[in-house]
């Protein structure tokens, strides 16, 4: 979508990126849900997380997009968006131990 150049490639990245993040939500709670013994804390925090997003990632984004220009500002989502990816394999749960 950034780098595309031309408005039809632009906006099938725009469609491919909207329907990116519109999963995360979702899958996060799934997996924050997994065990049923800590659910409620870990759904909690994956929520508290996600609408704190929400509701700051917006006008985080216009005021770097004003300063710094749209394209640059959503290149820092991209970067937010790799480091996320990068760290999203330290969340896998550690595989069960056998009881001694």
């Amino acid at each position: 979508m950034l780098l595309g150049g031309s408005v039809p490639v632009a906006l099938a990245g725009a469609l491919l990126w909207g329907v990116g993040a519109s999963l995360g939500f979702p899958v996060g709670m799934s997996a924050a849900a997994d065990d049923p013994a800590r659910a409620a804390a870990r759904v909690s925090v994956v929520s508290s997380i996600g609408y704190t997003a929400f509701i700051a990632g917006p006008p985080l984004i216009g005021l770097l997009g004003e300063h710094a220009g749209i394209l640059r500002a959503l290149f820092v989502v991209l970067g937010a968006l790799t480091l996320g990816l990068l760290a999203a394999g330290a969340s896998r749960p550690l595989a069960p131990q056998p009881p001694n």
